[in-house]
């Protein structure tokens, strides 16, 4: 456990309109429908057969059974953002004469989301320098100019970023590429996510990532949703909340802002959830101040340690350093936790026993909680919650970050990363009998700011929108116009 020596202070938001709004529903099947004509139903049907793994979030459906079914059933289950990230694949190519007889001044003024609709890339693009078009190139002339670039190049002056779309084994091939080439600059969309998490886990339980599989959570009786909104960013975890509730188990939600997805849901692959106008997500439904996690989860902690709440005898058996905290938990104020979570101590204490009650709970999140300067501390906040327990370590019960992109996860454990483990740095050296670089690589932040200072020649995205991933588009626009070459 660590100790928290600051509570999160942040300004309130006003709260949103009560007024009853059911997410996901028929308006989902038209979104589907929509899509299929935009891309030919056979084309959409044919993709969502296909025996791979959604690209969507990382709680996707795919696999051996197909994309649109998941790992236990047979039935079909509709997913929008299974089908937008299908969509991506499956358009037209875009027609030569687009590039030949548009400049790229003219294809600035698009949004990004009329680029898409453009289509698909069927060949390299390049642009020369000074050039104000895009030219359609051959493979051989793309790898040609690629590697060229790279000899001219300092490898220290260069980065490497993949998306968390990318697959396992084009991951590793890259970090292994770049590593070869001499630089440690390797990143992956996961440092403007849930980096946050990887390291409040790690620096609470020595692991990065989730600590259930999938079938715990259909066996768990609370489920905690902090920061996150399912209902729109992963469809299928919905549907375990509302199978939660049916079987009598309770669906906590965290959220400063209502979303009606999360009060009430219609799930588009069950006919009856669709006329009888969905189910009721959440149980309770907290809204505190924006940024204010860690007291609204000290004060739960505080109430289970003074009521002799706590698993004591797994404390005891799997914990280190519970005195400390426990001293520093039972040290706060109560006027303090209320005045920063903006929830009164009743109904703090209510939730509390509301856990203290529960057999299995499974606390999960999403970027509401890693998107804040504390980040990594409303992670760790939330893995001493769940030891005070023993909410780790069984079935049906733990931790689990709602991360966005489907293999984020994958893409960090194959080594896109600045640093590689130890063990896994001596394994690819004995491997393939090379020597690996062993300076301290920049995360994704430091490589932009680099770039913005005219320090970076050379870039290599594999996938990901690493443009509109910085918040400050003006600013990563400067910064990624400065990398001469990029790929």
């Amino acid at each position: 456990m660590r100790v928290y020596n600051k509570l999160s202070r942040k300004n309130n938001i006003s709260e949103k309109s009560n007024k009853a709004v059911t997410g996901g529903g028929f308006k989902a099947m038209q979104y589907v429908m929509s899509c299929a004509q935009k891309v030919g139903t056979r084309k959409l049907a044919a993709a969502v057969r296909s025996k791979n793994t959604c690209k969507a979030c990382a709680f996707g459906t795919g696999g051996q059974r197909g994309g649109l079914h998941n790992e236990y059933s047979k039935r079909v289950e509709i997913c929008n953002k299974n089908i937008q990230a299908q969509m991506s694949d499956i358009r037209d190519p875009i027609p030569p004469q687009i590039f030949e007889q548009n400049s790229i001044t003219e294809l600035r003024e698009l949004s990004a989301k009329q680029l898409e609709d453009l289509g698909r890339l069927p060949v390299p693009l390049h642009k020369s320098a000074g050039s104000d078009r895009y030219e359609a190139i051959s493979y051989e002339r793309a790898y040609a100019l690629i590697i060229e670039r790279l000899k001219q190049s300092d490898s220290q002056r260069s980065f490497f970023y993949a998306s968390g779309r990318s697959s396992n084994e084009a991951a590793f091939i890259l970090q292994l590429f770049a590593r070869l080439y001499g630089c440690n600059h390797i990143n992956n969309c996961s440092y403007y996510c849930h980096q946050a998490s990887g390291v409040g886990l790690g620096n609470s339980i020595g692991n990065g990532t989730a600590t259930i599989q999938y079938g715990d959570l259909h066996k768990a009786d609370l489920i905690f949703v902090f920061g996150a909104n399912p209902a729109s960013n992963h469809p299928r975890f919905v549907k375990v909340l509302l199978e939660c509730r049916q079987r009598g188990g309770q669906v906590v939600i965290v959220n400063p802002a209502r979303e009606a997805g999360l009060v009430r849901f219609a799930s588009p692959s069950n006919f009856k959830s669709m006329i009888s106008g969905g189910g009721e997500v959440a149980s309770h439904y907290i809204q505190p101040h924006v940024g204010s996690d860690v007291a609204l989860i000290s004060g739960m902690a505080k109430h289970l340690i003074a009521s002799g709440l706590v698993d004591q005898h797994y404390i005891d058996s799997y914990c280190e350093h519970y005195d400390s905290y426990s001293s520093f938990i039972t040290g706060l104020a109560w006027d303090d936790i209320e005045k920063d979570c903006g929830i009164e101590r009743s109904q703090i204490e209510a939730l509390a026993e509301i856990y203290a009650k529960s057999d299995r709970t499974v606390f999960s999140w999403g970027m509401g909680l890693t998107h804040h300067h504390n980040g990594s501390d409303n992670i760790e906040a939330i893995a001493s919650l769940a030891l005070l327990r023993g909410m780790i370590g069984g079935e049906g019960k733990g931790l689990l970050p709602l991360r966005g992109h489907s293999n984020v996860q994958g893409v960090g454990s194959m080594g896109v990363t600045p640093a590689l483990k130890a063990e896994v740095f001596a394994a690819i050296e004995g491997e393939f009998s090379v020597k690996l670089p062993n300076y301290s690589g920049m995360d994704t932040l430091a490589c932009v700011q680099a770039a913005a200072k005219g320090k970076i020649d050379f870039a290599f995205l594999l996938g990901g929108n690493l443009f509109s991933a910085n918040p400050d588009t003006a600013y990563s626009e400067q910064a990624l116009s400065s990398i001469p070459f990029k790929v």
